[in-house]
């Protein structure tokens, strides 16, 4: 970037009075002629000052410059700027897994096992009852239903159609 000089004080002194009689002139022919022309005149007068206290068509090309540089020629893509506003945050590998001491199942490292927590969950849901009494629980419920069914005199339903079936079957009876 080029070094801004500031102008010596002897052409200060004799550019000066120059600029300030040419930028404010006391002439009485100049109030006749009409506004527009005096802006005008003016206009160019000033012009004339900044460029020759101040070296700036200098300063102002090398600004020039970079500012037609810094301009992109079309707006970046949505993708485009996804991309480059997420590179190097992408999903890792898991590295840190063990096994788990009650099932033996893979898990994270310092995670609870989610199949344990699920059987946990499961066994606080149902009351603190195994699986055995669950599933008592269960054949009892399917009996009462057909003594039900029974003395509406329905005929009784088979162990096989309700709890039994496969998935492709339970589909098929929907649809």
């Amino acid at each position: 970037m080029a070094t801004i000089r500031a102008p010596s004080a002897s052409f200060l002194s004799a550019f000066l009075p120059v600029v300030r009689a040419r930028l404010f002139p006391q002439d009485e022919a100049l109030r006749r002629i009409p506004l527009l022309q005096q802006i005008q005149q003016l206009r160019l007068k000033a012009s004339l000052l900044p460029a020759a206290l101040i070296p700036i068509p200098t300063l102002l090309g090398e600004l020039w410059d970079g500012i037609l540089n810094a301009v992109p020629k079309k707006k970046t893509s949505h993708m485009k700027k996804r991309h480059r506003q997420m590179a190097g945050k992408a999903l890792k590998d898991v590295t840190a897994l063990n096994k788990c001491s009650a099932c033996g199942r893979l898990k994270r490292a310092h995670v609870l096992c989610p199949y344990c927590v699920k059987t946990i969950k499961a066994y606080l849901n149902s009351g603190f009852k195994t699986k055995e009494q669950l599933e008592v629980e269960k054949e009892e419920r399917f009996e009462r239903q057909n003594e039900e069914r029974l003395s509406r005199g329905e005929k009784p339903l088979k162990w096989t159609d309700l709890y039994d079936k496969t998935d492709k079957e339970k589909e098929e009876e929907k649809s």
